[in-house]
């Protein structure tokens, strides 16, 4: 199984250099870097130092959002990233989670949405011009062709994946049932739209704690967790995934969730499990464990159809441990 990582340039400009060399030296697939005003420094910034600081590691970000850039910025920011790591980049979009609530835009954004910023950054990066906002851009010239990939979680979005993008990244967790439906609807649009499934390559994206006990594991990603059930469980098909005599804790949740605080054991943390929902919310989103546990979930995930797995660093008390021990993991899955 591919391994990726997601590495923010948060406080100290040292560690994220650091956490970067270490990525690539283990060997990860790809690297990336969240679009996350909110908790780290600027995207294309950091993009641009962590191709410093590799040799071997696919960039991208992880995930940018169609509300933060004009399709032709972002066409030219990842051109460049193109030309300065000799073409090591791959583009992600998605909707933006929590980024979209610190600048002020409902907490989901719509299918149409990721649909018309896709086609125009795709159209753009071809070389050709794309319609935006009721105008034709022009031209660029320092562009250059290359994978796009969605994020992407809710029924309309996967199938949108399926229809037009060259792969999918969707939330994975310790419940492989959820995983199995999420592969199945991606497959099922490819084919109906007369593409082929197989072709679609399909990456997990976790919270990933690998500890000598799935509790100590747990605890580290409880931040990440409380993230997820506070803001992603909000639509219908979301929602009808709650167990009925946790609904009230998961709206518990929701009314108090702290959008700037994702601190290992913070009051987010504290709070997911005083409302006793983490197992809960790490069937969603997390794969916790220690290193055979973690190894046969990732077997698991293979044999279903996902092709690889990003780990969210950040939220982290220990990312260099995690970043061994589950390279470990995947190498004796």
């Amino acid at each position: 199984m591919k391994l990726g990582a997601i590495i923010e340039w948060m406080d100290d400009l040292s560690t994220f250099r650091n956490l970067v060399r270490l990525t690539d030296d283990l060997g990860y697939d790809v690297i990336g870097v969240g679009d996350t005003p909110a908790r780290a420094y600027e995207l294309y910034v950091s993009l641009a130092v962590a191709a410093q600081e590799s040799r071997n590691a696919i960039l991208t970000p992880m995930v940018t959002t169609p509300f933060l850039r004009h399709p032709a910025a972002t066409a030219t920011a990842i051109s460049t990233l193109h030309e300065l790591t000799g073409g090591r980049v791959m583009l992600a979009v998605g909707n933006g989670g929590s980024t979209r609530r610190v600048v002020g835009r409902s907490p989901v954004g719509t299918p149409q949405e990721l649909h018309d910023y896709v086609t125009a950054v795709r159209a753009i990066l071809g070389g050709g011009t794309a319609h935006v906002d009721g105008h034709t851009t022009e031209p660029l010239t320092r562009v250059h062709a290359m994978p796009v990939y969605l994020a992407a979680d809710y029924p309309r979005s996967l199938r949108l994946a399926g229809e037009i993008a060259d792969g999918v990244v969707t939330t994975v967790g310790m419940s492989a049932e959820l995983v199995e439906r999420k592969v199945a609807t991606v497959r099922a649009a490819a084919e109906k739209a007369g593409r082929d499934p197989e072709a679609i390559e399909i990456w997990g994206f976790s919270f990933i704690s690998v500890k000598d006990t799935r509790a100590e594991a747990n605890a580290e990603l409880g931040a990440a967790l409380a993230s997820d059930v506070a803001l992603r469980l909000k639509a219908p098909h979301m929602r009808a995934l709650i167990p009925s005599d946790l609904l009230g804790a998961v709206e518990e949740m929701e009314r108090r969730y702290d959008v700037w605080d994702f601190a290992v054991g913070g009051k987010n943390a504290r709070l997911l499990e005083e409302l006793g929902l983490v197992d809960f919310a790490a069937g969603l989103t997390g794969v916790t464990g220690d290193v055979p546990e973690v190894a046969a979930h990732l077997k698991r995930l293979e044999s279903i159809g996902v092709s690889g797995v990003f780990a969210a660093l950040p939220v982290l008390a220990d990312p260099e441990g995690t970043l061994r021990r589950l390279g470990q993991a995947a190498a004796s899955a």
